[in-house]
């Protein structure tokens, strides 16, 4: 059955095991908790590493920690300890948390929310069973279990993990409902980014809370009609409108004249025909099948799931295979600083030479290292990295650019609905989000790292910085003009 062909008959359906044991809204459930185990790890390895967290995320403590940045003040970040203290005049000093106190509270919530949905879960199979009438008789359950740490979240109640809930708050109020001539912090993109890995995530919300609602608990993962759909598709969509949007402002407080914000605007631009073209999929099920002289039906049962010949997807291969690539080089390229994709890496130098005699100018080079000034062009110890890591294994970079590349094409393939239609496919569809969720977990190290490196972390990380003057676009965390923050 095509994601998109609503289903015939809504009575309750024989389900596999794994879906009858783990019905969908408990997988979204999964989902949010594991993504909330892994940001704690997150922070808990880079405080480790002795990064400063709070500093480079901006994390602020106190009640009045709203970021009402005036532009016209920047903040003199001419040192990264002076950049922890020195603020406008109209804000006073900056009160930030400990770097080692900001995973303890995370791993606390991440274990009161399993205590409490795996609690539910295992009380939902108690009453149930395999049981599908049972199942749609409790669905009440799985609403009650998922409202409570809905409202605990979104509602400013002290309680565990208090900080943490608020922040989560603000930053979903910046990136959902941002104020005119907002900054764009680098907390707000990393948590955009995160959402971007929650894409199908969110599909299934919207599925699961018409289960719950309306009925079909019992059917497993099956496509939404008429309005749920489009909403369903909306909600696919969020999250890259959210990181468009918030690229539009870094190229707007460029003066319009950066291109790497408008580059990146494009990567993100280019999930959508991939997820629109992947609804479009029930156009080629007809052609398809009216060109073999059968139902859709019949074309479904029969297993034969190969539409190569068809122009439509064509276009949607051709919109996964651009997506990938041009989201794997920017996460290697500029949100890692790697040059490991870069020509210089790979081609002989002579090569590179006669190649440079025949353009009228030298390439723009992009600096990759913040630190003393002249020391931006050092060569890299390990191939195809950077002058400065502060990850403990160089080949840590080697391997998570390898799992990048792969879970890349992968979940560009999970943004097509179309491909998750067979009932017997929805643990691997499962696998795919939360290996999804990883790659993402991996991303957030290195572009953390980086952005330390940048701001000029990795001089106080080694004890080096004495007049070191730092240079690039992350100089200030909030920049007058230029650029408030041109990578991503």
């Amino acid at each position: 059955m095509d994601i998109d062909t609503p289903p015939p008959d809504l009575s309750p359906l024989p389900l596999p095991e794994f879906s009858a044991s783990f019905p969908l809204p408990f997988r979204v459930l999964f989902l949010i908790g594991f993504a909330i185990l892994l940001w704690a790890v997150n922070l808990h390895v880079l405080s480790a590493l002795g990064l400063d967290v709070s500093w480079v995320l901006d994390i602020r403590d106190g009640d009045d920690g709203d970021y009402n940045v005036d532009l016209d003040t920047p903040l003199p970040m001419t040192t990264p300890d002076a950049s922890r203290s020195a603020s406008p005049a109209h804000m006073g000093p900056v009160s930030r948390p400990e770097s080692t106190k900001l995973y303890g509270p995370v791993y606390r919530l991440f274990l009161l929310y399993t205590l409490w949905v795996g609690g539910g879960w295992l009380l939902f199979r108690f009453i149930t069973g395999d049981d599908t009438s049972a199942m749609e008789r409790w669905r009440g359950l799985i609403a009650a279990i998922a409202l409570v740490p809905t409202l605990l979240s979104l509602t400013p109640w002290r309680g565990p993990a208090y900080r943490e809930r608020k922040a989560l708050r603000r930053s979903m109020w910046r990136c959902l409902l941002p104020p005119a001539n907002s900054p764009i912090f680098f907390c707000d993109v990393i948590f955009a980014d995160i959402l971007t890995s929650f894409a199908k995530v969110l599909g299934d919300f919207i599925v699961s809370a018409g289960q719950v609602l309306f009925g079909g608990v019992s059917h497993g993962r099956e496509a939404p009609a008429g309005l749920a759909k489009w909403v369903t598709l909306a909600m696919v969509c969020l999250p890259y409108v959210i990181r468009f949007r918030q690229c539009v402002v870094e190229l707007y407080h460029s003066d319009w004249k950066s291109l790497r914000p408008l580059a990146n605007a494009c990567k993100y631009a280019s999930a959508f025909p991939v997820i629109f073209l992947s609804a479009a999929q029930k156009i080629v099920v007809q052609d398809v099948a009216a060109a073999k002289g059968i139902t859709e039906a019949q074309l479904n049962q029969s297993g034969d799931r190969w539409f190569g010949e068809h122009r439509l997807w064509r276009l949607w291969l051709l919109a996964v295979i651009v997506n990938s690539m041009f989201s794997f080089y920017w996460d290697v390229e500029k949100d890692w600083g790697l040059s490991l994709l870069e020509l210089e890496t790979w081609a002989p130098s002579s090569i590179l030479n006669r190649l440079k005699k025949l353009v009228s100018r030298e390439p723009e080079r992009y600096d990759r290292s913040p630190g003393p000034r002249g020391s931006t062009n050092t060569p890299p110890e390990h191939w195809g990295l950077r002058p400065v890591l502060l990850l403990p294994d160089a080949g840590v970079y080697y391997l998570f650019t390898l799992i990048d590349v792969v879970l890349r094409f992968t979940w560009s393939l999970e943004l097509s609905s179309h491909l998750h239609t067979i009932s017997d496919l929805e643990s691997g569809v499962f696998l795919m989000e939360a290996l999804e969720l990883v790659r993402r977990w991996m991303w957030v190290f290195i572009r953390v790292e980086w952005e330390a490196v940048r701001m000029g972390e990795a001089a106080r990380f080694r004890g080096t910085l004495q007049d070191t003057e730092l240079e690039g676009p992350s100089r200030l965390l909030f920049e007058q003009k230029p650029e408030v923050h041109n990578d991503d």
